[in-house]
Protein backbone atom coordinates (compact mmCIF):
# COMPACT_ATOMS: atom_id res chain seq x y z
CA UNK A 1 0.00 0.00 0.00
CA UNK A 2 2.82 2.36 0.92
CA UNK A 3 4.56 1.56 -2.37
CA UNK A 4 1.35 2.27 -4.31
CA UNK A 5 0.89 5.59 -2.51
CA UNK A 6 4.50 6.56 -3.20
CA UNK A 7 4.07 5.69 -6.88
CA UNK A 8 0.92 7.82 -7.12
CA UNK A 9 2.61 10.79 -5.44
CA UNK A 10 5.65 10.46 -7.71
CA UNK A 11 3.41 10.29 -10.79
CA UNK A 12 1.58 13.45 -9.71
CA UNK A 13 4.91 15.23 -9.15
CA UNK A 14 6.21 14.18 -12.55
CA UNK A 15 3.04 15.32 -14.31
CA UNK A 16 3.25 18.62 -12.45
CA UNK A 17 6.88 19.07 -13.50
CA UNK A 18 5.99 18.24 -17.10
CA UNK A 19 3.15 20.76 -17.06
CA UNK A 20 5.58 23.39 -15.82
CA UNK A 21 7.89 22.48 -18.68
CA UNK A 22 5.35 22.67 -21.49
CA UNK A 23 3.24 25.60 -20.29
CA UNK A 24 4.11 29.20 -21.07
CA UNK A 25 5.70 31.40 -18.44
CA UNK A 26 3.33 34.02 -16.98
CA UNK A 27 5.17 36.84 -18.75
CA UNK A 28 7.10 37.14 -22.01
CA UNK A 29 10.44 38.89 -22.27
CA UNK A 30 12.95 40.00 -24.91
CA UNK A 31 16.70 40.08 -24.45
CA UNK A 32 20.08 39.83 -26.15
CA UNK A 33 21.63 36.37 -25.69
CA UNK A 34 25.09 37.98 -25.48
CA UNK A 35 26.17 41.21 -23.82
CA UNK A 36 29.58 41.33 -25.50
CA UNK A 37 30.51 39.81 -28.82
CA UNK A 38 32.92 40.05 -31.77
CA UNK A 39 31.74 39.25 -35.28
CA UNK A 40 33.78 38.68 -38.42
CA UNK A 41 33.22 39.89 -41.97
CA UNK A 42 34.88 37.44 -44.38
CA UNK A 43 36.20 39.24 -47.47
CA UNK A 44 34.83 37.64 -50.61
CA UNK A 45 32.01 35.78 -48.84
CA UNK A 46 29.24 38.35 -48.83
CA UNK A 47 30.66 40.30 -45.88
CA UNK A 48 27.57 40.45 -43.68
CA UNK A 49 26.53 39.39 -40.18
CA UNK A 50 23.27 39.33 -38.26
CA UNK A 51 22.74 40.67 -34.75
CA UNK A 52 19.49 39.79 -33.05
CA UNK A 53 17.25 39.75 -29.98
CA UNK A 54 15.47 36.72 -28.56
CA UNK A 55 11.97 36.10 -27.18
CA UNK A 56 11.44 34.06 -24.03
CA UNK A 57 8.51 32.98 -21.86
CA UNK A 58 6.41 31.32 -24.54
CA UNK A 59 6.66 28.07 -26.48
CA UNK A 60 4.67 29.40 -29.43
CA UNK A 61 4.83 32.87 -30.91
CA UNK A 62 1.56 33.63 -32.71
CA UNK A 63 2.31 37.22 -33.72
CA UNK A 64 4.98 39.65 -34.87
CA UNK A 65 6.73 41.49 -32.05
CA UNK A 66 8.67 44.73 -32.52
CA UNK A 67 11.88 45.28 -30.60
CA UNK A 68 13.08 48.89 -30.74
CA UNK A 69 16.73 49.64 -30.12
CA UNK A 70 19.25 52.44 -30.15
CA UNK A 71 23.04 52.74 -30.04
CA UNK A 72 24.38 53.81 -26.63
CA UNK A 73 28.06 54.77 -26.84
CA UNK A 74 28.37 54.89 -23.04
CA UNK A 75 28.41 51.09 -23.15
CA UNK A 76 31.67 50.90 -25.11
CA UNK A 77 34.29 51.53 -22.41
CA UNK A 78 32.93 49.04 -19.84
CA UNK A 79 32.35 46.49 -22.59
CA UNK A 80 36.01 46.62 -23.66
CA UNK A 81 37.10 45.78 -20.12
CA UNK A 82 34.93 42.66 -20.22
CA UNK A 83 36.06 41.73 -23.72
CA UNK A 84 39.72 41.76 -22.73
CA UNK A 85 39.11 39.17 -20.00
CA UNK A 86 36.48 37.13 -21.84
CA UNK A 87 36.78 33.35 -21.65
CA UNK A 88 36.02 33.13 -25.38
CA UNK A 89 39.19 33.47 -27.42
CA UNK A 90 37.33 34.90 -30.42
CA UNK A 91 36.35 37.87 -28.24
CA UNK A 92 39.50 38.22 -26.14
CA UNK A 93 42.12 37.94 -28.90
CA UNK A 94 40.75 40.58 -31.35
CA UNK A 95 40.39 43.11 -28.54
CA UNK A 96 43.69 42.43 -26.73
CA UNK A 97 45.52 45.32 -28.41
CA UNK A 98 42.54 47.69 -28.61
CA UNK A 99 43.14 50.75 -26.44
CA UNK A 100 39.77 52.44 -26.96
CA UNK A 101 36.68 50.74 -28.32
CA UNK A 102 35.21 53.16 -30.85
CA UNK A 103 31.71 53.46 -32.30
CA UNK A 104 31.72 52.20 -35.87
CA UNK A 105 31.68 55.22 -38.23
CA UNK A 106 28.38 55.47 -40.06
CA UNK A 107 30.12 55.45 -43.45
CA UNK A 108 31.79 52.13 -42.61
CA UNK A 109 28.61 50.05 -42.69
CA UNK A 110 24.95 49.75 -43.61
CA UNK A 111 22.27 48.20 -41.42
CA UNK A 112 18.98 46.72 -42.60
CA UNK A 113 17.04 48.74 -40.00
CA UNK A 114 18.43 51.57 -37.91
CA UNK A 115 16.22 51.05 -34.86
CA UNK A 116 13.95 48.03 -35.15
CA UNK A 117 14.22 44.25 -34.97
CA UNK A 118 11.07 42.24 -35.71
CA UNK A 119 10.51 38.83 -34.15
CA UNK A 120 8.19 37.30 -36.73
CA UNK A 121 5.23 35.05 -35.85
CA UNK A 122 6.44 31.49 -35.45
CA UNK A 123 9.94 32.62 -34.53
CA UNK A 124 11.72 33.36 -31.25
CA UNK A 125 14.35 35.72 -32.57
CA UNK A 126 14.60 38.75 -34.81
CA UNK A 127 17.67 40.42 -36.23
CA UNK A 128 19.20 43.14 -38.34
CA UNK A 129 21.79 42.58 -41.07
CA UNK A 130 25.02 44.58 -40.97
CA UNK A 131 27.22 44.94 -44.03
CA UNK A 132 30.57 46.78 -44.07
CA UNK A 133 31.43 49.33 -46.72
CA UNK A 134 33.99 47.40 -48.76
CA UNK A 135 36.08 50.52 -49.37
CA UNK A 136 35.98 52.47 -46.10
CA UNK A 137 36.01 49.53 -43.72
CA UNK A 138 38.75 47.58 -45.48
CA UNK A 139 40.90 50.64 -46.27
CA UNK A 140 41.15 51.18 -42.50
CA UNK A 141 42.61 47.67 -42.23
CA UNK A 142 45.07 48.43 -39.42
CA UNK A 143 42.09 49.04 -37.15
CA UNK A 144 39.54 46.69 -38.71
CA UNK A 145 41.76 43.61 -38.72
CA UNK A 146 41.11 43.74 -34.97
CA UNK A 147 37.90 44.73 -33.20
CA UNK A 148 38.57 48.46 -32.86
CA UNK A 149 35.04 49.44 -33.87
CA UNK A 150 31.77 48.30 -32.32
CA UNK A 151 28.02 48.89 -32.32
CA UNK A 152 26.52 49.21 -28.80
CA UNK A 153 22.93 47.90 -29.08
CA UNK A 154 20.39 48.77 -26.36
CA UNK A 155 16.75 47.68 -26.37
CA UNK A 156 14.52 50.67 -25.63
CA UNK A 157 10.97 49.33 -25.99
CA UNK A 158 9.15 46.16 -27.02
CA UNK A 159 5.41 47.01 -27.17
CA UNK A 160 4.16 43.48 -27.92
CA UNK A 161 6.17 41.88 -25.12
CA UNK A 162 5.54 42.00 -21.38
CA UNK A 163 9.06 42.91 -20.33
CA UNK A 164 12.66 43.52 -21.27
CA UNK A 165 15.12 41.35 -19.38
CA UNK A 166 17.14 44.11 -17.75
CA UNK A 167 20.54 42.36 -17.32
CA UNK A 168 20.40 41.42 -21.00
CA UNK A 169 19.05 44.65 -22.44
CA UNK A 170 22.36 45.50 -24.16
CA UNK A 171 24.81 43.91 -26.57
CA UNK A 172 28.11 45.51 -27.60
CA UNK A 173 29.37 43.92 -30.82
CA UNK A 174 32.89 44.48 -32.12
CA UNK A 175 33.64 43.92 -35.80
CA UNK A 176 36.71 42.71 -37.69
CA UNK A 177 37.53 41.09 -41.02
CA UNK A 178 39.29 37.96 -42.24
CA UNK A 179 40.63 37.02 -45.66
CA UNK A 180 38.43 34.32 -47.21
CA UNK A 181 41.31 31.82 -47.25
CA UNK A 182 42.16 32.08 -43.55
CA UNK A 183 42.19 28.84 -41.58
CA UNK A 184 44.02 25.54 -41.24
CA UNK A 185 45.23 23.57 -44.27
CA UNK A 186 46.59 20.08 -44.88
CA UNK A 187 50.09 20.42 -46.33
CA UNK A 188 52.18 18.32 -48.66
CA UNK A 189 54.50 18.72 -51.64
CA UNK A 190 57.93 18.10 -53.07
CA UNK A 191 61.18 20.02 -53.42
CA UNK A 192 64.09 19.85 -55.83
CA UNK A 193 67.21 20.68 -53.84
CA UNK A 194 70.23 22.22 -55.56
CA UNK A 195 73.31 21.21 -53.52
CA UNK A 196 76.67 22.91 -54.19
CA UNK A 197 79.19 20.43 -55.64
CA UNK A 198 76.65 17.61 -55.33
CA UNK A 199 73.88 16.24 -57.55
CA UNK A 200 70.42 17.71 -57.18
CA UNK A 201 68.03 15.70 -55.05
CA UNK A 202 64.24 15.54 -54.82
CA UNK A 203 62.39 15.16 -51.54
CA UNK A 204 58.65 14.45 -51.41
CA UNK A 205 56.60 15.23 -48.32
CA UNK A 206 53.19 13.83 -49.17
CA UNK A 207 49.99 14.90 -47.47
CA UNK A 208 48.64 12.24 -45.14
CA UNK A 209 45.26 12.56 -43.41
CA UNK A 210 45.17 12.38 -40.48
CA UNK A 211 48.65 13.66 -39.92
CA UNK A 212 50.84 15.23 -37.28
CA UNK A 213 50.07 18.88 -36.57
CA UNK A 214 53.46 19.81 -38.04
CA UNK A 215 51.92 18.96 -41.45
CA UNK A 216 49.03 21.36 -40.92
CA UNK A 217 49.61 24.95 -41.95
CA UNK A 218 47.72 27.98 -40.73
CA UNK A 219 46.94 30.83 -43.10
CA UNK A 220 46.70 34.06 -41.10
CA UNK A 221 45.01 37.21 -42.36
CA UNK A 222 47.46 40.08 -42.87
CA UNK A 223 45.24 42.33 -45.00
CA UNK A 224 42.11 42.27 -47.19
CA UNK A 225 44.06 40.50 -49.97
CA UNK A 226 47.02 39.15 -48.02
CA UNK A 227 47.76 36.13 -45.85
CA UNK A 228 50.84 34.58 -44.28
CA UNK A 229 51.71 30.95 -43.64
CA UNK A 230 53.18 29.83 -40.35
CA UNK A 231 55.51 27.28 -42.00
CA UNK A 232 57.57 26.49 -45.11
CA UNK A 233 58.91 23.34 -46.79
CA UNK A 234 58.81 20.66 -44.04
CA UNK A 235 59.51 23.03 -41.16
CA UNK A 236 57.24 22.61 -38.16
CA UNK A 237 54.39 25.08 -37.94
CA UNK A 238 55.04 28.10 -35.74
CA UNK A 239 52.50 29.46 -33.31
CA UNK A 240 53.52 33.07 -33.93
CA UNK A 241 56.05 33.40 -36.77
CA UNK A 242 55.01 34.23 -40.33
CA UNK A 243 56.88 32.72 -43.27
CA UNK A 244 55.39 32.90 -46.77
CA UNK A 245 53.38 35.97 -47.73
CA UNK A 246 50.48 35.14 -50.06
CA UNK A 247 48.61 37.78 -52.03
CA UNK A 248 45.44 36.77 -53.86
CA UNK A 249 44.63 39.43 -56.45
CA UNK A 250 42.59 39.32 -59.66
CA UNK A 251 42.53 35.54 -59.55
CA UNK A 252 46.31 35.24 -59.30
CA UNK A 253 48.47 34.11 -56.40
CA UNK A 254 51.69 35.93 -55.54
CA UNK A 255 54.22 34.46 -53.11
CA UNK A 256 57.00 36.32 -51.28
CA UNK A 257 58.55 36.65 -47.82
CA UNK A 258 56.64 37.76 -44.75
CA UNK A 259 58.27 40.22 -42.36
CA UNK A 260 60.68 38.35 -40.09
CA UNK A 261 60.57 35.11 -42.10
CA UNK A 262 63.30 32.50 -41.63
CA UNK A 263 64.51 32.79 -45.25
CA UNK A 264 63.95 34.99 -48.29
CA UNK A 265 61.27 33.32 -50.40
CA UNK A 266 60.69 34.21 -54.05
CA UNK A 267 58.24 32.99 -56.66
CA UNK A 268 59.45 29.95 -58.61
CA UNK A 269 56.75 29.53 -61.22
CA UNK A 270 53.06 30.37 -61.11
CA UNK A 271 51.19 29.67 -57.89
CA UNK A 272 47.48 28.93 -58.28
CA UNK A 273 44.17 28.80 -56.40
CA UNK A 274 41.31 26.56 -57.57
CA UNK A 275 38.52 29.01 -56.52
CA UNK A 276 35.77 26.45 -55.83
CA UNK A 277 32.28 27.16 -54.54
CA UNK A 278 32.59 24.77 -51.62
CA UNK A 279 34.65 25.86 -48.64
CA UNK A 280 36.06 22.35 -48.11
CA UNK A 281 37.28 22.13 -51.71
CA UNK A 282 39.66 25.09 -51.46
CA UNK A 283 43.23 24.33 -52.48
CA UNK A 284 46.34 26.33 -53.32
CA UNK A 285 49.49 25.24 -55.12
CA UNK A 286 52.45 27.34 -54.03
CA UNK A 287 55.65 27.47 -56.06
CA UNK A 288 58.56 29.18 -54.35
CA UNK A 289 62.27 28.89 -53.70
CA UNK A 290 64.75 29.91 -51.05
CA UNK A 291 68.49 29.55 -50.41
CA UNK A 292 70.06 28.71 -47.07
CA UNK A 293 72.72 31.35 -46.28
CA UNK A 294 76.38 30.32 -46.20
CA UNK A 295 76.74 31.86 -42.75
CA UNK A 296 76.33 30.42 -40.23
CA UNK A 297 77.74 27.20 -41.60
CA UNK A 298 75.28 24.29 -41.41
CA UNK A 299 74.82 20.98 -43.20
CA UNK A 300 72.54 22.72 -45.73
CA UNK A 301 74.45 26.00 -46.20
CA UNK A 302 74.15 27.18 -49.80
CA UNK A 303 71.37 24.71 -50.65
CA UNK A 304 68.56 26.11 -52.80
CA UNK A 305 65.10 24.58 -52.35
CA UNK A 306 62.60 24.71 -55.23
CA UNK A 307 59.30 23.88 -53.52
CA UNK A 308 55.93 22.96 -54.98
CA UNK A 309 53.50 22.76 -52.07
CA UNK A 310 49.84 21.83 -52.07
CA UNK A 311 47.69 23.08 -49.23
CA UNK A 312 44.08 21.87 -48.93
CA UNK A 313 41.47 23.38 -46.62
CA UNK A 314 40.87 21.51 -43.36
CA UNK A 315 38.87 23.88 -41.12
CA UNK A 316 38.70 27.39 -39.72
CA UNK A 317 37.44 29.00 -36.51
CA UNK A 318 35.15 31.97 -37.03
CA UNK A 319 33.39 33.72 -34.15
CA UNK A 320 33.83 30.67 -31.95
CA UNK A 321 32.42 28.26 -34.55
CA UNK A 322 34.46 25.46 -36.11
CA UNK A 323 33.72 25.60 -39.84
CA UNK A 324 34.87 22.55 -41.79
CA UNK A 325 32.42 22.55 -44.68
CA UNK A 326 30.33 25.02 -46.63
CA UNK A 327 26.91 25.90 -45.17
CA UNK A 328 25.49 27.67 -48.23
CA UNK A 329 23.00 25.27 -49.89
CA UNK A 330 23.33 27.00 -53.27
CA UNK A 331 27.01 26.05 -53.41
CA UNK A 332 26.07 22.36 -53.52
CA UNK A 333 24.09 22.75 -56.75
CA UNK A 334 25.43 23.22 -60.26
Amino acid sequence: MKKLLAFILLSIALVSCYDNYILDYPITAVYFPYQIDVRTFVVGEGMKVEVGAALGGTRDNPKDRNVNFTFDNTLLAPALVKMKIASQGYIKTPTATVVTLLPMPTNYYTISNTGLMVIKAGWHSGSVVIKPDSVNFLTDSVKTIIATYALPFKITTAPEVDSILEPKRTNVVGFKFEHKLFGMYWHGGAAVINRPSKPDSTYAYKTTIPTAESNVWTLRTIGPQTLATNAYYTAGASATKNELLIVLKNGKVYVSSAVGSTYTYTADGESTYNNPKLLQKRMLILKYKYTVPLVPVTATSGFTYHCVDTIAFRNRLRDGINEWQDENPSHYTK
